[in-house]
């Protein structure tokens, strides 16, 4: 359950083979990758605003127009111009949307070519005043021409969050068997049996752990994160001891520094389930105050 995203490499392939894309490796000094930086992060600000306000002729007047630029989304690609029937046939029934990414890099491949690259997530509201709230990693390859910076290349991947019934079930179930467990001073060795039991008896939670809180044992830190998922129609542990320093993650390390429950964003678990998930987690704790550990719920994103 550690939070990794990786992102495609094949993108960068990808630029070889894009019409007028003429990328030579440069050796760029600090202020030139600067520079290249800033203004990929200006226009991508420019872009993102006026996506929320829904101004599609303004928010993709960059695109290329060439017969060969790529533009996917929906994991179809599309031209220009079927690109913009798309998203206006996509953008038509929605009265706002709020895009806040969590993360974004830009990767400067000389002074006249970069990469944006970001995910985070969009609230979108619609006519009906319908709440929808999405994950998105989106990555815009930008180049510069006589006609100024274009966006070449476009891949959008939308994953749907959690709505809330799914967040309020999660919630009320994993606090019941907080309640359960704070009273029992669980072992390591009873969680594996306790945690399939209840992913039977919710089978929208993906998976569950609870990280035990490091504990002393002959002058040494004992550790122990028994962790089970659903592993097509069984069920699968995993040690997440085994895979990374689970106390380090933000499933681990937020609640227990708040003292209180809470979701996390959403991440791709490289260390537990194999998949794009958000975790709910409430701190466990002791008649005394004492941290017992953070007990989780996973969702996955599809």
């Amino acid at each position: 359950m550690t939070k990794s995203f990786a992102f495609p490499v094949i993108l960068m392939l990808l630029l070889g083979s894009m019409a007028g894309c003429k990328v030579s490796k440069q050796e760029l000094t600090a202020e030139q990758t600067k520079a290249v930086t800033d203004t990929v992060n200006l226009l991508m600000d420019r872009v993102t605003q006026y996506a929320d306000k829904l101004n599609i002729d303004s928010s993709f007047q960059w695109l290329s127009q060439d017969s060969a630029a790529i533009f996917m989304t929906g994991g179809l690609p599309y031209s220009h111009k079927e690109f913009l029937s798309q998203v206006k046939s996509m953008w038509g029934p929605v009265k706002r949307q709020d895009f806040n990414f969590v993360h974004s890099q830009v990767k400067v491949l000389s002074a006249d070519a970069a990469i944006w690259i970001a995910y985070g997530k969009t609230k979108v509201v619609s006519l009906a005043d319908e709440v929808t709230e999405l994950f998105l990693c989106e990555t815009f390859v930008w180049q510069r021409s006589s006609e100024g910076w274009k966006i070449i290349h476009f891949h959008e991947s939308i994953l749907s969050l959690p709505s809330s019934t799914e967040r309020a079930l999660v919630e009320a179930a994993l606090g019941k068997l907080a309640k359960e467990l704070e009273s029992k001073e669980p072992k390591p060795a009873d969680i594996p049996v306790i945690l399939t039991n209840y992913l039977k008896k919710y089978p929208v939670i993906y998976g569950a752990t609870l990280a035990f809180a490091p504990a002393v044992a002959e002058g040494k830190n004992q550790l122990a994160a028994p962790y089970v998922c659903r592993n097509g129609n069984g069920y699968r542990q995993v040690d997440l001891l085994s895979s990374y320093d689970y106390t380090l993650s933000e499933w681990y390390s937020v609640p227990v520094t708040g003292k209180v429950p809470c979701w996390s964003n959403p991440y791709f678990d490289d260390g537990g389930g194999g998949v794009v998930m958000v975790t709910y987690s409430i701190p466990l704790c002791r008649k005394d105050g004492s941290l017992i550990g953070v007990l989780t719920s996973d969702l996955e994103l599809k």
